[in-house]
């Protein structure tokens, strides 16, 4: 059986495309996650589909940056996976499923390839990282730094975090015109965190 894992950073991005490559590998059941991939903690869906696999299964993932961006992370989880005895294929490393015809060298040639590519997406990890840095260090010399855009906001990216804004700031300008509600429940019924909720009312003041 096969079983696929995918993974984004955020949750503005879109599994789709990655679902859409799993099931077109024939998985028959996918689990999908939106957590950053610096380390395995906070990754509920990658320890339950680890937990679900079982000897003679296949673990499919379209890039092997989605099970960590960590070194450490990445090792420790393709040991968990050949553990149990559990092949893994990466859609964009088709080499990795190559087979030579001797089990040790097939064994020594996944693990030292895997093991290179999760160093590699490592340090593209800390140079993205990086560049970040520089770009703020830039920006705040320019005097045009402004740190992080909050994700509900007027002008976000996303049109229904737009919206969402807008009925946020609705419902918090009634309040201020003393209706009875409180900021959980404007949270509840914009499907947001409470914190969230006051945040943008710090931020209209």
């Amino acid at each position: 059986m096969k079983i696929g894992y995918a993974r984004v950073s955020s949750t503005d991005q879109n599994l789709s495309r990655q679902i859409k490559s799993l099931k077109k590998a024939k998985c028959e059941k996918v689990f999908e996650e939106k957590q950053s991939g610096k380390s395995t903690e906070n990754r509920p869906e990658l320890q339950a589909a680890i937990a679900y696999v079982r000897q003679g299964d296949t673990l499919v993932i379209s890039s092997l940056d989605r099970l960590s961006r960590n070194y450490d992370d990445a090792s420790d989880i393709i040991k968990q996976i050949r553990d149990k005895q559990v092949k893994r294929e990466v859609l964009d490393a088709p080499f990795l499923s190559m087979r030579t015809g001797d089990s040790d060298m097939d064994k020594f040639m996944f693990d030292l390839l895997t093991k290179l590519l999760a160093y590699m997406a490592q340090t593209e990890r800390k140079k993205i990282r990086e560049r970040q840095r520089q770009g703020i260090e830039i920006a705040k010399a320019n005097g045009k730094y402004r740190g992080t855009r909050p994700a509900y906001a007027a002008d976000a990216p996303n049109p229904q975090k737009r919206f969402i804004y807008r009925c946020i700031v609705n419902q918090l300008k009634n309040k201020a015109a003393g209706a009875p509600i409180s900021y959980r429940a404007i949270a509840a019924e914009t499907g947001v965190s409470a914190q969230t909720v006051i945040n943008i009312k710090n931020r209209l003041v």
